[in-house]
């Protein structure tokens, strides 16, 4: 028994039959608490248990108990296919302690996964040469030299694919943006829409596909209006006479700009005066947006209300000064053409009832004004200081609650906006926005009243114009139970729920 006891293969034997059981419940258990608690370890130790444990079972029977001597080809296979089993725990073991626990600020945590695969192909190769050298004691002097030999050749003939690789790398370490962001590059910019270890996929605003090579990137100032925040600065520059009181243009382009969905009001627009040229003084606005890829399109409306603010309010825009153009100018036609003010009037809603008299009284108190698309006349919740006879285009009004048009309703040409704040200077429940280019006679509210107190029929006119239009508003936010259809003649058309609007935005950056 005492011999038995000293042979090795028995020892080994006993041992591997205790000790494999032991250390099967030991991980079994390991794993099962590790997988409740859903440890990142679970796979660690799923692949000891299910893998590297058995195969290291049976290369100790094999070797220690069967006596194979360690060059035949049996052992060898466990012994390999141990070594894999090895490297792959190992492997894991590296991705858990190097990546997945590293913190978001540090370098391991940006790792790209091609960064990663990369390792792992490393610690592949040094595993696969280790067995062939030790395991099959093979020389790899000649596999490395061949190898080297034939990386230098391969390295020349890609090396353009192989610099768009490790710029790539560089790029995916770092990242400077991610898919979603708006960025420029040189004169291109658009959004992101693919990034891979090659290139970069960009689609501009004209819905082209841009695709930059990574190692271009690497040699070019990269612009992202997506970092830190998409919050960015828009500046615009414009020239007024030097006729123009300062205070006032720089109020008329702040004041267009609170007009401006597309223009954040936290942190407020602003206007400062830059410099005094010869021939007139030049502004800047600056606008805070967050929609950097709606740049033009802000641009365009901001510039396009200017100028229909700046006649308004008798801002002059100046021509150039070269004495040349100023003799060969052709005469411009006005921006309003002349209108019969007094024939307006006369087919005006409720101020159709007027005599002459009254009519060619007010004719002369009225102001010809035009406004641009989207600009505001009467904003909701704000009690109106003119009333508005449209003369030309269309004006949009919308019941909006909690910034969502629940209700709209265009008015036209005859139509008069703004007498609900001549009873009790009640505040607007719309909001009046230009539909494309409007033209309109504008009244001071306390001229309008006065006449309104002097003329009884116009009184009774616009106080059925306005109950009607009550009755319409307060049936819109589903409170109303007037009826409205008597006198369907004054209100043309009456408040409906806007249509479903097919997206823009794509058509916008076209």
């Amino acid at each position: 028994m005492s011999a038995l006891l000293e042979t090795d293969w028995f020892v080994w034997g006993i041992g591997l039959i205790i000790g494999f059981q032991v250390l099967i419940v030991l991980l079994g258990e390991l794993l099962y608490r590790a997988d409740r608690r859903a440890l990142p370890v679970v796979p660690i130790l799923r692949a000891l248990r299910n893998t590297v444990l058995p195969l290291l079972v049976i290369y100790i029977f094999v070797v220690k108990v069967l006596g194979e001597p360690a060059d035949t080809i049996a052992v060898r296979t466990v012994t390999t296919t141990l070594w894999i089993s090895v490297i792959y725990a190992g492997m894991l073991i590296l991705n858990l302690l190097v990546f997945e626990q590293a913190p978001e600020d540090s370098w391991r945590h940006r790792a790209p996964s091609l960064f990663q695969d990369l390792l792992r192909m490393l610690l592949v190769a040094v595993g696969a040469a280790i067995v062939l050298a030790v395991v099959w004691e093979q020389n790899l002097g000649g596999l490395i030299a061949a190898l080297g030999v034939g990386s230098i050749v391969l390295g020349l003939a890609l090396q353009e694919t192989l610099g768009n690789l490790m710029s790539g790398i560089a790029l995916l370490f770092e990242k400077p943006f991610k898919i979603g962001d708006w960025i420029a590059v040189g004169d291109d910019a658009g959004e992101v829409v693919e990034i891979n270890w090659r290139s970069v996929q960009v689609r501009t605003r004209e819905r082209n596909l841009l695709v930059f090579p990574n190692a271009v990137l690497g040699r070019e100032t990269i612009v992202n209006y997506a970092r830190p925040s998409s919050l960015q600065t828009l500046r615009l520059s414009f020239g007024f006479s030097l006729e123009d009181p300062p205070n006032q243009v720089k109020q008329m382009l702040v004041a267009v700009a609170e007009q401006m969905d597309s223009v954040l009001s936290d942190p407020p627009p602003r206007a400062l005066v830059r410099e005094v040229l010869d021939d007139r003084v030049r502004y800047e606005a600056f606008l805070f947006i967050d929609q950097p890829k709606l740049i033009p399109q802000i641009v365009d409306a901001f510039t396009s209300r200017v100028w229909y603010a700046a006649r308004r309010a008798g801002l002059h825009l100046p021509l150039p000064a070269a004495e040349e153009y100023q003799i060969h100018a052709p005469d411009r036609e006005p921006a309003v053409p002349p209108l019969d003010i007094q024939a307006e009037l006369e087919q005006a809603q409720g101020f159709d009832v007027l005599d002459q008299d009254a009519i060619s009284t007010l004719a002369a108190q009225a102001q010809v004004e035009a406004f641009g698309d989207g600009e505001i006349l009467i904003r909701a919740g704000e009690i109106a200081q003119n009333v508005y006879v449209i003369v030309a285009g269309q004006v949009r009004l919308t019941l909006e609650r909690d910034d969502e048009v629940i209700a709209e309703t265009f008015y036209e040409r005859g139509e008069a906006l703004g007498i609900v704040s001549l009873t009790g200077q009640d505040a607007s429940a719309v909001n009046c926005r230009a539909a494309g280019d409007v033209t309109v006679l504008r009244f001071a509210m306390e001229d309008i009243a006065a006449l309104v107190r002097r003329s009884p029929p116009l009184a009774h006119q616009l106080a059925r114009i306005l109950e009607i239009r009550r009755n319409a508003t307060a049936q819109a936010m589903g409170g109303g139970t007037g009826d409205a259809s008597a006198d369907a003649q004054l209100l043309p058309v009456s408040f409906r729920r806007p249509q479903s609007e097919p997206d823009d935005e794509g058509d916008d950056e076209n």
